[in-house]
């Protein structure tokens, strides 16, 4: 007689489902999430000290800053075998390609109630703008790279890694999830900032303030609920890349 499969946990129960509390406390979240603002900052410095001021150099230098993120990360787990277990950095039961999916289709749907909110505004993402008009292939590439490789395995490392388990031991499941949102949106609008010279007649600088911020933190919720649901920081690096990857696409679009 075959036996039966365990039937899976209500969606809702997993969600609200608490992890075992990580072993640092609010201080080394305080400085996980300061030393990547720093470390992107100064990629930023060095790429625009020796590069000229172009939509390439600011993605060169994020994308230095977020390989110095995943260094200091990887020195630090290296060092402590239990962070390392407690980032959740294993595989998922849930299928990545699946997740990726998911957040494509989340990003899409974002960017549709943008349009709706913002009068019609179809902007770039904040780390892409400016990059439409060059269109050459280092663009694409770095865009790539960037927004769907370094950035989200560098953010996720921080936010849903360190901040996410965290917040969730501190102040519980919901208000946890939100803050962990919050912070990793708050994080994005001051390294990102968005371009306030597009508005819009009777919204202003509403569009930029929506794809700055709003937008992200929209984001940063449905990244939030696949680490919760999944159990899995790798799980929400995918989650990650899904937005980066329509951003891209997006900007394909606007630059054909």
């Amino acid at each position: 007689m075959q036996a039966r499969s365990t039937p899976r946990e209500p969606l809702i129960k997993r969600l609200t489902r608490l992890e075992a509390a990580p072993p640092w406390g609010g201080g080394t979240v305080i400085l996980m999430a300061v030393s990547a603002f720093l470390l992107l900052i100064a990629g930023s410095f060095v790429a625009l000290t020796w590069l000229p001021a172009t939509p390439e150099a600011k993605l060169f230098g994020w994308g230095l800053g977020g390989l110095a993120i995943i260094a200091l990360v990887t020195m630090r787990i290296r060092q402590r075998p239990e962070q390392r277990e407690a980032l959740r950095l294993r595989p998922t039961g849930t299928p990545l390609p699946f997740v990726l999916f998911i957040a494509v289709g989340f990003a899409l749907a974002f960017d549709l109630l943008g349009l709706a909110v913002t009068g019609g505004a179809f902007l770039t993402a904040p780390e892409l703008i400016g990059a439409e008009a060059q269109g050459s292939l280092i663009t694409w590439v770095l865009a790539v790279l960037v927004l769907v490789i370094i950035q989200p395995v560098s953010e996720e490392l921080v936010f849903r890694g360190y901040a996410f388990p965290w917040l969730r031991t501190a102040f519980g499941a919901w208000p946890g999830l939100l803050l962990a949102s919050a912070l990793s949106a708050a994080f994005h609008f001051l390294i990102f900032p968005p371009d306030y010279s597009q508005t819009q007649p009777g919204l202003g600088s509403f569009p930029a303030l929506w794809f700055g911020l709003i937008l992200p933190l929209l984001a940063g919720l449905i990244i939030s609920a696949t680490r919760a649901i999944t159990g899995s920081t790798r799980a929400a690096v995918i989650a990650h890349a899904g937005f980066g990857l329509f951003a891209v696409l997006k900007l394909l679009a606007l630059a054909g």
